[in-house]
């Protein structure tokens, strides 16, 4: 189908919402669904992770341990309730934090993972078995999946419809499929302000939760359950470090400033120690702000207004017998 098009509908639209490094999201008047144009080629998406040049790297990816698992266990309680067990397949692995507090939980697991820096460090460091190849027949033959889970990755999908097709095909009857994403196809743009960057070309689709439904329905999948969490008071406490960070920035660099503090900058070299109290007491607070954000995204965010607002959402899904799959394309 060409880049120019509705994923779902089949139909151009010209409604700008977003523009970002040369990019538009146009988003479609029948479903509400932002698509990237033009649309990057498939090698042109596989390159951009396997050369590690994604606007996230994987070395921030890696670092970013302690947030990644505590999302990670919340999210493994929604999953747990459904699956308390079985092979459980990553799709965007990521640093592979998920998968050993997967493991941890009683799943048995496996990782798909383009980037060659986070799927060594899956291997090695994990010692979880890591494929850097779409989802295939090839792809850790012959073993079929009680759970196939990714998060945040569905927006980076060259073809959505294709791989939750594979994914179908690799579940065992029954299996399940569990995802989070974002719902900025029903956000009101007065909202999108509150979005520092929307990270293109990296995403390539942005979804209304009526998107994602009818992506399931049309693949094979029957939805189980779906949580909703407003990110709005994330976005806002983000936006608000953001103008103070930059304040900071112009106090820092005044000439009155700088004449004040630069003479005693250079008075004594801090010792050893007085360094390493101050990156422990850095981590610290790094952690404290972590655990911060999570709490407004999933405790506060559980109950917080959600209607037209920005979300983040996990969505429950089931595979379907053979019998119900519709095989024609997407039109």
């Amino acid at each position: 189908m060409s880049a120019e098009h509705c994923l779902f509908c089949a139909v151009e639209s010209d409604r700008v919402v977003i523009e970002e490094n040369g990019y538009r999201g146009h988003q479609c008047g029948r479903c509400g669904l932002i698509y990237t144009v033009p649309r990057p080629t498939e090698e042109a998406i596989v390159n951009l992770y396997g050369h590690d040049a994604a606007q996230v790297s994987a070395d921030l990816h890696i670092a970013d341990e302690y947030a990644k698992r505590l999302h990670a266990r919340h999210h493994l309680r929604i999953l747990r309730a459904i699956a308390p067990g079985g092979a459980l397949l990553e799709i965007g692995a990521g640093a592979g934090y998920f998968l050993d507090e997967a493991r941890r939980a009683g799943f048995d697991p496996y990782a798909l993972e383009f980037n060659p820096v986070q799927a060594e460090h899956i291997r090695t460091s994990l010692g979880i078995p890591c494929a850097e190849a779409p989802l295939s027949a090839a792809v850790f033959p012959g073993q079929r999946f009680d759970v196939i889970y990714h998060c945040d990755v569905i927006s980076h999908f060259f073809d959505p419809i294709a791989v939750f097709r594979a994914a179908y095909a690799r579940l065992r009857d029954g299996g399940m499929m569990v995802f989070e994403t974002g719902n900025l196809g029903d956000v009101d743009r007065r909202y999108f302000k509150f979005f520092q960057r929307f990270q293109y070309p990296d995403h390539l689709y942005f979804f209304s939760t009526g998107n994602l439904r009818t992506l399931l329905e049309r693949t094979g999948f029957e939805v189980v359950g779906t949580h909703r969490y407003s990110i709005l008071p994330q976005l806002r406490m983000q936006r608000a470090l953001r103008g103070l960070k930059a304040a900071l920035r112009r106090h820092v660099h005044s000439p009155s400033t700088h004449e004040s503090i630069v003479p005693r900058v250079h008075q004594a070299a801090p010792s050893r120690d007085l360094e390493s109290r101050g990156r422990t007491a850095f981590q610290a607070a790094a952690r404290l702000s972590q655990y911060f954000e999570y709490l407004l995204r999933y405790r506060l965010g559980r109950i917080a207004p959600k209607a037209a607002r920005p979300q983040t959402v996990i969505v429950v899904a089931r595979r379907r017998a053979v019998s119900s799959v519709d095989p024609s394309p997407v039109r």
